[in-house]
Order: structure tokens, then sequence, then C-alpha cells
């Protein structure tokens, strides 16, 4: 996510979208891909993909924002599709003791298990936490804060695993390229002593 501070009313802009796919009407379309904190379960279990999946992604970063952590996100990445999978999170009190139960319950309705059941566009644009209907929603809604402390301490943390990732993949690609060297060892000197061997043969 980015802030386009750039005009009179900041806006925040989803970015990467290198793996979105357009969903033809009538055509089904399975994949896994994206990054796995913000999937949906039909991604997860390889299930036929719609909007659904988007709007659950927007309970993911609604989720977020209004908090500073992440629902389902685990050490690895299976910890993270297994908690997606188990719908393994809450609202915690420590991250959401300044968020009305209005924006819990947008949340909510956005991260159901059940695709159907969950809100669609139209649904989410008309839910009261985004278009109150009436002054005392309307306040309750601007009472909302994104919790900023929170927010700096997973972006370390994110930055963090990032960097034991970067270090794990280049301890493996060092393994793999030993492993290499160590099995051509065996066959140059094996060539070397049949050469030796067939050389004085013949002498």
């Amino acid at each position: 996510m980015l802030l386009d501070k750039n005009v009179p009313l900041p806006r925040i802009k989803l970015i990467d979208f290198g793996l979105a796919h357009k969903i033809e009407a009538g055509a089904e379309f399975k994949n896994i891909f994206g990054t796995p904190e913000f999937v949906a379960p039909e991604i997860v279990n390889y299930e036929p993909l719609g909007l659904e999946a988007d709007m659950w992604s927007i309970g993911v970063i609604t989720y977020i924002l209004l908090s500073g952590a992440s629902p389902f996100l685990g050490e690895t990445k299976q910890d993270t599709l297994a908690n997606i999978s188990a719908m393994n999170y809450e609202f915690d009190e420590e991250f959401f003791c300044r968020t009305s139960e209005l924006a819990k319950s947008f949340i909510r309705q956005l991260l159901e298990r059940d695709k159907m059941k969950r809100l669609t566009i139209q649904d989410a644009l008309n839910h009261p936490w985004i278009k109150p209907l009436n002054p005392c929603q309307a306040l309750v809604r601007r009472l909302s804060v994104i919790n900023l402390e929170n927010f700096r301490r997973q972006y370390a943390r994110r930055r963090w695993k990032m960097s034991i990732r970067i270090v794990s993949l280049c301890n493996h690609l060092t393994r793999m390229m030993r492993r290499g060297q160590e099995q051509q060892q065996p066959d140059q000197v094996m060539t070397t002593h049949t050469h030796t061997h067939t050389h004085s043969q013949s002498n």
C-alpha cells in the first residue's frame, strides 16, 4: 500500500498486482498464487476463484489498517496458510481497543469462510461502517483510528522475516553448489585414475 500525498485529500493506493488475473464470466479459474497472508481459503484449497477472493483480501487489508497487525500471519508460509484454513484469527484487545464494533462487523463479514456469505462489492459499499445510516454511526466511524505504533512494529517484523528468508535462500544455494562440486570431484578423480592405469598397461 502507498499513500498519495500530492492531492488535497491524501489517498491510499493498493499496489503489486503482478499476479492479478481477469475473471471471465462463465469460465472456471483455479490457481495458487498471491502473498500468503492475504489469500482466501478457496485459494489455499485450490477451489474455483471469483471476485469473492478479492473481498476476502479487502477484509485482511482493513484488519491491518485498523490494528497494525495481520490476522493470519504465522512464522512460516505453512503456518499462515494453516491459520487461514482454520479461520484462526481474533480481535485482540491490544490491537483493537480503539476499534468500533461496526468496523469489526465489516471485517467479520469479509473474512467469511463461505464465499457465498461474504460481502459483495455493493454490500461492502453499503455497510454502515462505510456508509453510515445516521449521525451516531458516522461519529463511531470517525472515532476509529489506525494504531500507528503497532503498524511500525508490524513493518519491522516483515523486514526481519524477509531478511531471514533471503539468508536462508543464500545458504540453500550455497549448499546446492557445494553438493554439485562434490559430485563432480569423484568423477574427475576416477577419470584421472583410469587414464593413468590405461597408460601404464600400454607401456
